[in-house]
């Protein structure tokens, strides 16, 4: 999987990295794909959608999570399956609020982690970075 931050080439779909802070420890969601493995909220962007809408929709969707989006995207990487390549864009999500139910409930399952434990849980080096550069941005924005 190839990982930067940003190119000319649009992105296909986008990603929502989800966080809260419980107390002063900060908590990361993560999400089981259909493949069962640890993730976090993606999905196609629609035409007239913009990646943000699309991650905060995928968000609510997939993990029932409410919350905005903070900052500028995190990093750009690809995706390969099934024979074609997608490109995603991942969006830090400051979560605000998180729903009992929600559509994809019978579908996946949702966990509120640490860090160490989602890096434990993540499979992939690209969401691994995801979490990475994400934690980063977040110790900068408490400590100014």
């Amino acid at each position: 999987m190839a990982r930067n931050n940003g190119s000319s080439i649009s992105p296909n779909q986008a990603s929502a990295v989800p966080f809260r802070r419980y107390g002063k420890r900060v908590e990361f969601c993560l999400i089981t794909t259909s493949a069962g493995r640890w993730g976090f909220p993606k999905g196609y962007i629609d035409r007239g959608e913009s990646p943000e809408q699309t991650a905060l929709k995928e968000a609510l969707e997939e993990a029932g999570l409410h919350g905005r989006i903070v900052g500028t995207p995190l990093v750009c990487y690809r995706t390969h399956t099934n024979g074609s390549s997608k490109k995603v864009v991942a969006l830090l999500m400051e979560v605000s609020d998180c729903d009992d139910k929600w559509e994809e409930v019978k579908l996946r399952q949702r966990r509120w982690v640490s860090q160490a434990e989602a890096q434990a849980l993540l499979e992939r080096e690209y969401l691994q970075a995801c979490l990475e550069v994400a934690q980063e941005r977040i110790r900068r924005a408490e400590a100014s």
